[in-house]
């Protein structure tokens, strides 16, 4: 009886201790796969009812992933993807277990594969061309976009030349893909004067006490100022999908030349997938209204801000890349110096990221606030924010009394002063308030980060979600075309990803084109061109073709440019004076030839 027992102890330690492996009968994409898109998923199917194992995270070249697993199956929604880079899909063992038996681990899974190449957009023109002095398809923005299709699943390309257009801007919600191109932030301006007080029938409707002070502003909005605004008080409004502008400066009149109270749009977007690259949005308060919804996406990069009272708010989740903020003020005594934001976040999971923007003031010594909570759940963080020598940043950062809300996360890191020195952050302000009828609601908030959580700030994390958008690509600037003449034709290499070519005249735009040469009506000299990418983005500009002599093959491209004066010392471009130096213009080729020419700048 006892030898039974003990017998029987055995057998059943011997099939506790034995585990059997799960087995992976199916992965997407199969191991060693080339071309797959940049917006695939892993997935693995195993042979039994899985879980996820307890504490094993798994990883794609390093950074975590997460499942999410359905019966048989195992779903990761991946980091995005970019063309032609070779990934590493791991998953330790026992990142799986079997449902109903959990003694039943997965074993270690590795997944190689290589993402496609980018393609070769379509070779096609931009849509439409909007000149002030009538020399192009339209004479006003709206105009153009009017004229646009409803529907669009690709880009609708419209170039703005330089010119003030003086105008309000409408995208409805039935077009989406309209990208809006200027020739020159500084010199293609649309602006219109317009603020939230004021009804499109014209009128005050205001509060009483302060209809003397805005009478003027009424009594010009009853003349028809302000018509076409279809009810809407943002100067620019966007209420379509996918939406990219970039080189326009967007100006809102009465902040910009009242410098006074109530709101003054000079952007509202509405939607997701919404970008803008190297434009300008001036206003004095509620200069930027981001999207409202918490799930929708805005990017915006080398762009210009400039307000004073909680001039970029809303919700969404929004990186703002390399841009400048830029504090103003009225001159009122009492005026308060200005808050950066206002977030109103609910749904989202960043909020707003600033990282690696410059912070700057019109008049020294103005003490600012980097923001204050709205409404909501505010969250937004500053990386690598850098101030220049007017800006006063008050030690607490951030106002712990506004609206109604407890912000998540106010914080910033990183943040460097004028000299480059690191600013104090150890007073940052962690406790707010506000008043929710006769009571008082508290709350604290995130005010610092590590450098670990810093580090997860990035636009790869914040921007492309689930559908890999790619508005970088859309900001990427495409390499200067090699220039050359040959019995006064102009031609030039084929920029890989370019759509067409814009051809320039002493400074001047001239036409595109989809061929790689161009037969001026005079001397082909003081030509310039430029590559153009399949979402209207125009890139670098080559060096002018006269004079050029190289020894580099056509199919080489001007990958650098550099300026001295006759001591061999360096200089910016812009510190140039136009037609009176002489300077030696170096000029490096993709090839790795350097030329370097002689001339008046």
């Amino acid at each position: 009886m006892k030898r039974l027992v003990v017998y029987t102890t055995f057998i059943l330690l011997f099939c506790f201790c034995v585990r059997a492996e799960l087995t992976v009968i199916r992965a997407i994409p199969p191991d060693g796969s080339t071309g797959v898109d940049i917006n695939s998923r892993v997935v693995l199917v195993f042979d039994k009812n899985i879980s996820e194992g307890r504490g094993i995270a798994c990883s794609l070249n390093g950074t975590v992933v997460v499942p999410a697993v359905s019966s048989k199956m195992a779903t990761f929604i991946l980091p995005c993807m970019d063309y032609s880079v070779s990934y590493q899909f791991h998953a330790p063992a026992g990142a799986f277990i079997e449902k109903d038996n959990p003694s039943n681990l997965s074993p270690e899974i590795k997944l190689t594969f290589t993402a496609k190449s980018r393609p070769q957009p379509e070779a096609r023109l931009f849509d439409a061309i909007v000149s002030a002095d009538s020399t192009g398809d339209y004479i006003s923005v709206q105009a153009a976009i009017n004229a646009a299709p409803e529907k669009r699943s690709k880009p609708w390309l419209i170039f703005v030349r330089n010119g003030v257009y003086n105008e309000v801007i409408r995208v409805p919600e039935s077009k989406p893909y309209i990208h809006l191109i200027g020739e020159n932030a500084d010199s293609t301006i649309i602006r219109y004067k317009i603020c939230c007080t004021f009804l499109v029938d014209g009128g005050y409707t205001g509060p009483l006490e302060e209809a003397e002070a805005f009478g003027a502003y009424a009594a010009q909005f009853s003349a028809g100022y302000a018509r076409g605004s279809l009810g809407i008080d943002a100067m620019t409004h966007i209420d379509a999908k996918n939406f990219y502008s970039e080189n326009i400066s967007y100006i809102n009149l009465w902040g910009y030349e009242e410098r006074n109270y109530p709101q003054a749009l000079a952007v509202w977007c509405t939607k997701d997938r919404t970008a803008f690259y190297n434009c300008k949005a001036l206003s004095y308060q509620d200069t930027w209204r981001t999207p409202s919804s918490g799930g929708y996406r805005q990017y915006l990069k080398n762009c210009l801000i400039e307000g004073n009272v909680d001039f970029i708010y809303d919700n969404g989740d929004v990186f703002f890349d390399s841009c400048q903020i830029n504090i103003i003020k009225n001159d009122k005594a009492t005026e308060e110096a200005g808050w950066i934001v206002a977030p109103s976040h609910s749904g989202t999971k960043w909020g707003y990221v600033f990282k690696n923007c410059g912070l700057s003031a019109e008049k020294k010594g103005d003490s600012i606030y980097l923001g204050r909570a709205w409404i909501a759940q505010p969250k937004a963080v500053f990386i690598n924010l850098q101030l220049d020598d007017k800006v006063v940043l008050r030690p607490k950062g951030w106002d712990s009394h506004f609206g109604q809300a407890i912000p998540i996360i106010f914080a910033d890191w990183g943040t460097r002063n004028a000299d480059g020195s690191p600013v104090d952050l150890s007073q940052r302000n962690n406790w707010y308030w506000y008043l929710n009828g006769n009571d008082t609601v508290q709350g604290y908030s995130r005010q610092y980060l590590s450098d670990e959580q810093a580090a997860t700030y990035t636009f790869h994390n914040v921007i492309p979600g689930s559908d890999a958008w790619r508005p970088d690509l859309m900001a990427e600037r495409l390499p200067a075309p090699h220039l050359k003449i040959e019995s006064g034709l102009l031609s030039w290499n084929s920029v890989p990803f370019a759509i067409c070519y814009e051809i320039r005249y002493r400074g001047k735009f001239v036409c595109f084109t989809t061929e790689n040469n161009y037969r001026p009506a005079s001397a082909a000299t003081d030509y310039q061109v430029r590559a153009v990418n399949e979402w209207g983005g125009r890139g670098l500009l080559s060096d002018y073709a006269t004079g050029l002599k190289s020894t580099s093959p056509a199919t080489a491209t001007i990958v650098r440019t550099d300026f001295f004066d006759l001591m061999g010392r360096m200089i910016l471009e812009n510190n140039i004076s136009t037609g009176k130096q002489l300077v030696l213009r170096k000029i490096s080729y993709s090839d790795g030839n350097v030329v370097v020419v002689k001339e008046i700048r």
